[in-house]
């Protein structure tokens, strides 16, 4: 009888620590980073983008949703991903590394940005619906370095033209200016990637 009651122990022991284990390893993005309103679709309808993170998960991902609007069906998602912004902590060749990235989205237009601050380095993704999906249609990179130098990159895929500047703080020096067409196109927001795993 004893027997039979420590079985029974040992096994509902593995049980409540099999489905606490479980619950650890289910997406949990209850927690509201931002909100952000504006007219994505163009339709004068008021549209909203909504980050939420998820706290439990070790990486710390974050979830971007977009909810478009229409007179005939209101408010629905129309996207909602966890790969456009780089989670606040990744696991590199070193282990896990954590470093809050993400800094901001803001609608200007029709166009939303993501932005990313990381260090010394400041990045923006600029996309714009295009048909029933949202692409990339601008990327703009600003890196300074310990030595005064400050290097820009701007990628347009509306014309396909890569700009890449350097100049010296120190003296206001232009070290180089170019600009040259890129033959590769930009990529959607579903396919779209900022997350160092994917």
């Amino acid at each position: 009888m004893k027997k039979i009651k420590f079985l029974k122990t040992i096994i509902f022991i593995f049980i409540l620590s099999t489905n606490y284990l479980f619950a650890q390893q289910k997406q949990n993005f209850n927690h509201l980073i931002l909100t952000k309103v504006g007219n994505l679709n163009k339709d004068q309808i008021l549209d909203s983008i909504v980050v939420k993170q998820d706290t439990i998960d070790i990486c710390k991902p974050y979830r971007l949703e977009i909810y478009l609007t229409n007179k005939n069906e209101g408010k629905y998602l129309s996207i909602s991903t966890d790969k456009a912004i780089t989670p606040d902590c990744y696991k590199g060749i070193y282990g896990l590394e954590c470093e809050k990235i993400f800094s901001d989205i803001e609608i200007i237009g029709d166009v939303f940005v993501i932005k990313q601050i990381n260090a010394n380095v400041k990045s923006e993704y600029s996309f714009q619906l295009r048909g029933k999906k949202f692409k990339l249609i601008k990327y703009n990179l600003v890196k300074s370095d310990t030595n005064g130098k400050v290097y820009y990159e701007t990628i347009n895929f509306n014309n396909n033209l890569r700009r890449i500047k350097a100049v010296n703080t120190l003296d206001n020096i232009i070290l180089y200016d170019t600009e040259y067409r890129i033959n590769f196109n930009s990529r959607y927001l579903n396919n779209f990637s900022l997350d160092p795993k994917h």
